[in-house]
């Protein structure tokens, strides 16, 4: 009896975690495909370390007046830094960080990358590749990507409102 009550619970997690996965995968392939058509793009100069200027790409799309994904894209020395943040119904779902070598012969060659999957901001699954932590890295996963990635959200949104005034 517990081993058939214990092969049902593990059956049912195993579906849940499908249901939530399967769900994130559809809305990121449906934004993906929106973002084909509908991607927006400004620039953000901003002063990094010791006077250094630092210009960030900022790529978003809007679907049904919502924010349905935005990118950040800087360089620093020789390094490229991307953060790519998928939104649904105006929540965080998936956020993605990847530090690659600026102009790599290889397209795909990633120093180190993390991403969040996330349900009504409790993270869910945190995935990571490449070597060891960098300065894009959390020591938090849980909280620290929720941190940033509201920053990110409302510095986003006042350029959205400074762009339309202008």
């Amino acid at each position: 009896m517990t081993i058939v009550a214990l092969a049902i619970s593990s059956s049912s997690f195993t579906q849940n975690r499908y249901d939530w996965r399967t769900n994130i995968d559809q809305v990121i392939h449906e934004t993906d495909s929106l973002s084909l058509k509908s991607q927006r793009t400004f620039y953000l100069n901003k002063i990094l370390r010791k006077d250094e200027p630092l210009k960030e790409t900022w790529y978003y799309t809007v679907h049904n007046n919502n924010i349905i994904v935005f990118e950040v894209r800087y360089r620093i020395d020789s390094l490229e830094y991307t953060e790519t943040y998928y939104m649904n119904r105006g929540r965080l779902i998936c956020m993605e960080l990847y530090e690659t070598d600026f102009l790599s012969y290889y397209e795909d060659e990633i120093k180190h990358g993390e991403v969040f999957f996330f349900d009504h901001d409790m993270l869910i699954q945190y995935v990571t590749v490449g070597n060891g932590l960098t300065d894009l890295s959390f020591r938090d996963p849980q909280y620290e990507p929720l941190r940033r990635f509201y920053k990110r959200y409302i510095e986003l949104q006042k350029n959205i409102l400074s762009l339309a005034t202008n």
